[in-house]
């Protein structure tokens, strides 16, 4: 396991015990390796990880994780995705309002998204975290990676400035 995730790990059990008590048991290689096969895409090693320590929350949960972001289940990530790429097809859609490469973890339960982007289409690095706001035209890029991103998660939980909300 990556040293961020065992100490987001410790971190939550010992200061957001109910909250850890919302987080499912982490999902296999089959299930991971479904997901990659489902979509045509190869999920990073660092996202294959966090979803070997834990499948997401409780989706009856609206709980953060952090700021307003809850943590998608891998079920709900694929059931998201795909609707959201049924959409690049709809004459209904900029087609440049989602891509195909982009996979949700976070949400924040109102149809926007902190996502891997895993094709760049747009420019950038594969793998890099964009931050889908469904209100918004731009896809910021948040950070480098899911590593970084767990990083500075661990560092913001051990800092004691996690926010909520």
């Amino acid at each position: 396991m990556l040293p961020a995730i065992t100490r987001i790990d410790q971190w939550l059990a010992a200061h957001r015990p109910d909250y850890y008590a919302q987080l499912q048991v982490g999902v296999d290689d089959a299930a991971l390796d479904a997901f990659d096969s489902r979509f045509s895409l190869r999920l990073p090693a660092a996202f294959r990880e966090l979803y070997r320590w834990r499948n997401g929350q409780d989706s009856m949960s609206n709980d953060a994780l952090i700021m307003n972001r809850s943590f998608m289940n891998l079920q709900d990530i694929a059931d998201t995705k795909e609707l959201l790429d049924d959409m690049i097809d709809s004459d209904f859609d900029d087609p440049r309002y989602w891509r195909r490469g982009w996979v949700p973890f976070l949400h924040n339960g109102g149809g926007s998204y902190l996502c891997v982007d895993l094709r760049a289409e747009d420019g950038g690095t594969p793998g890099q975290l964009i931050g889908f706001w469904k209100a918004d035209q731009d896809r910021p890029v948040e950070r480098p990676s899911v590593e970084a991103w767990l990083n500075s998660l661990a560092d913001t939980m051990e800092r004691g400035a996690l926010k909520l909300v």
